[in-house]
Parts: structure tokens; sequence; C-alpha cells
């Protein structure tokens, strides 16, 4: 794997946007931030300045045209298979590659992390620096804001940084073994305001308690549609009045269709990391249900995305 370094960053300033980086302060930023050449695409293709000055090359990302998805829906009991199914899958990623299962990057293997590991957790930040720009840019006040929820912490790579920004964290994930190496990390640098519950049934997802800001980027679309539609809907649903959710999904891919049946037979047979879709409309009639509003809906490309087969859209919910 190709290894990032200063002149890396240096170069991509200058392929992408003409121009040298500001400093050799931004570039170390740039290093902390970025994990692999994908990353360093990523970050300068979808830049506003970037995209200021290449008009000619953007492109949507679908048409309009493309056919609809078939999702059904399930049993109580067919969503209890697939929630522990899910469950499953997640523990032995705990068991066996941790880190790399939450950044899908080589030297985040078990047999690299040892050097990489405070690089692991510094790609948090960037993550959290979003959010409150997000925040900032819609005119959000969250000075007041004390309490945040995190859904599908892992091992903690972005709550550690949310833990500076608020009061009290909830760091909520599936994955036990998981959890216990978000607690020896937390003990190691020493972070009491993270309060971490293991979701061990379906049943779980519905006792979250009312916060003023739900944070979940990255997770969602590893579980089946009814398990994301019974997600979305208990987060909302746990915010405070005027309380923030944040949070990332797939809404569209080419060819997606999900049947307990046909997934069961298929996808889940082979017990890899998935990836799955739930629709726009769909999201939308449980934030109207949960007496929230839209402020914002970006288009993200944390699923590599192609351009013209798939959407992941990043959701900023206010309560009402």
């Amino acid at each position: 794997m190709f290894k990032l370094s200063p002149e890396a960053i240096t170069w991509a300033y200058r392929l992408f946007l003409d121009r040298d980086p500001e400093s050799p302060l931004v570039v170390e930023e740039k290093l902390k931030m970025l994990i692999s050449t994908q990353d360093v695409r990523q970050e300068f293709l979808n830049s506003y300045e970037f995209n200021s000055i290449n008009d000619d090359l953007r492109s949507p990302l679908l048409s309009g045209n493309e056919p609809p998805m078939h999702i059904e829906g399930v049993s109580d009991l067919q969503l209890q298979e697939l929630f522990f199914h899910i469950q499953n899958i997640w523990e032995n990623f705990g068991e066996t590659e941790p880190y790399w299962s939450v950044a899908t990057s080589e030297q985040f293997r078990s047999s690299n992390i040892n050097d990489t590991r405070s690089k692991f957790y510094e790609t948090g930040l960037n993550n959290v620096t979003t959010l409150f720009n997000t925040l900032e840019r819609n005119g959000i006040d969250h000075s007041h804001f004390k309490t945040c929820l995190e859904y599908g912490c892992g091992l903690g790579r972005v709550t550690c940084w949310l833990a500076k920004r608020f009061e009290t964290v909830l760091g909520y994930d599936i994955s036990g073994s998981h959890l216990r190496f978000t607690k020896q990390y937390f003990d190691e640098v020493g972070i009491q305001n993270v309060l971490l519950h293991h979701i061990s049934k379906p049943q779980d997802i519905g006792n979250f308690p009312k916060v003023d800001v739900i944070y979940s980027v990255i997770v969602l679309q590893h579980n089946p549609p009814p398990i994301i539609r019974l997600i979305i809907q208990e987060l909302i649903r746990a915010l405070n009045p005027g309380g923030i959710a944040y949070f990332q999904v797939p809404t569209y891919r080419l060819g997606y269709n999900f049947s307990m049946d046909d997934y069961l037979e298929g996808e889940a047979a082979r017990g890899d990391m998935e990836m799955h879709v739930f629709p726009q409309k769909e999201i939308f009639d449980i934030i109207a249900k949960e007496h929230a509003k839209v402020v914002e809906i970006l288009e993200d490309r944390w699923t590599g995305l192609k351009n013209g087969e798939n959407r992941s859209n990043t959701f900023v919910v206010q309560k009402e």
C-alpha cells in the first residue's frame, strides 16, 4: 500500500487545485485526517474549491430515470433474525480485525495496528469538525447542546472527539467485542464522560434516553433495510425538542432490492461485511411521523459511489 507523505499531499494540492498548500501545517493536518490515496482523491474532488474551478467535470450522481427499488417488509421474528445475523458478523470482526472493520485500510489490519493505532484515532477528528461546521452553516446554535448519542461507536474513533465537545456522550454498538477495545482505550487516555452501551437485542434500540445530538456515520449501511428503518425511527424519537440528528445512509443503488428469502440465500450466506440501501422517501416518512424536519441533505461519498449508479446521503434533522 502506498504510504502518504507530505510530498504526496503537496502534489494533491497542485494536481487538483492548481496551487501549493497554504503552509506545512495544513499538509500535516491533511496527513492526520487522511488514510489512503482514495481518501486524498475524495477529499479534494469533493472540496468546494475543486468544484468551483471545474464545473465542466461535475456530473449528477443519478439522472432521475433510474428504476425503482423493491424492498419488502419483515415480521418481528424475521427482524430479530436479521439483527442477530448482523450482530454475529460484527462480533466476529471485533475478535479478528476490529480496527480494519471500522476503517478498511490495510494499515489498520491487526498485523499493523501497533504502529498505526494513534493515526486510526486521529482520523475521527475530521468527522467531528464536519459535524460542527454543518451545524454552524445552518445557523444552529450548538452552545446549549450537552448530550450526544453515537450509534455504532465501534472502537471510539469518533467518540473520543465527540467527548471533547459534549458534557456527556453515549456510545452504542451491537458488538461487545468492539466495545471492550473502546473501554480499554478510553481508560488509557483518561476519557471519563463517555457511557458505553451494548445493544444485545433489537428491543435495546427502542430504549435510548433523550439527548441533544445524534451522530451515526458509516454504520447504518451495514444493516438490512428493516433494521435501518428501526434505528432511524428510534434515534429521531430520542431527540430532545430542538435536538439534531446527523446520520448517513445510502439511499439508492442500481439493481438493489431486498426480500428476506433472497437475502438469506445470497448476501447473508456469505457472512461478509454487507452494504445496504434505504430509500429517501422512507426516511422522509419517518422524519414526518416523528415530528421532525429536514434541515439539510448532503450528497456524500462514504460508500465509494460511482456516478450514475449509487447515492449516499448525510441527513441533518431537527426535532420540532
